[in-house]
């Protein structure tokens, strides 16, 4: 009988702590004043942004394996357009997309806005993965001049303005 009550006691808890999925993007911002350029870095899970393209487009994207479509850079970048979004100094700008590294169950994009003489504020505006995981939230970090502003985006708050 002791043995059953110390399991129940044992076990019980460990029930308490399941393993509970959360939905979080980290887009880094940093101003490189000598190249004039904002150097962006977005960060998801690789199977969340995964099942956004194979919603969107109706087939299997099978990232970061031998079986990911050749064009899914493509694929990336047109996600990227449509769900994040910048304006320096109030102006729209666009971003060349650089490329994308996996590493474990992270994709890291690569994007760079060139030829920003001035920087007085970011608008950022960004709803990744907001469509597929209402929970889903996208933290803006930033650093321009020495300067650190950040953002938490959620799907009720999808824009923010960093002024430096």
């Amino acid at each position: 009988m002791k043995s059953k009550v110390l399991v129940f006691f044992l076990v019980i808890p460990l029930f308490a702590f399941t393993t509970h999925k959360y939905y979080l993007s980290l887009t880094q911002l940093e101003y490189n004043e000598k190249q004039k350029s904002l150097e962006i870095i977005i960060n998801v899970f690789i199977d969340d942004i995964e099942k956004a393209l194979e919603e969107i487009h109706h087939k299997k994207f099978e990232l970061d394996t031998k079986n990911e479509p050749k064009d899914s850079d493509t694929f990336f970048y047109q996600y990227l357009k449509k769900h994040v979004q910048f304006k320096i100094d109030g102006k729209p700008v666009l971003y060349d997309y650089i490329g994308k590294e996996y590493d474990g169950d992270i994709v890291y994009f690569y994007l760079e806005v060139k030829n920003i003489n001035s920087l007085k504020e970011i608008d950022v505006t960004n709803d990744i993965l907001v469509a597929e995981f209402p929970e889903q939230q996208n933290l803006i970090k930033s650093k321009v001049r020495g300067k650190h502003k950040s953002a938490l985006l959620t799907k009720k708050e999808q824009h923010a303005v960093l002024k430096y």
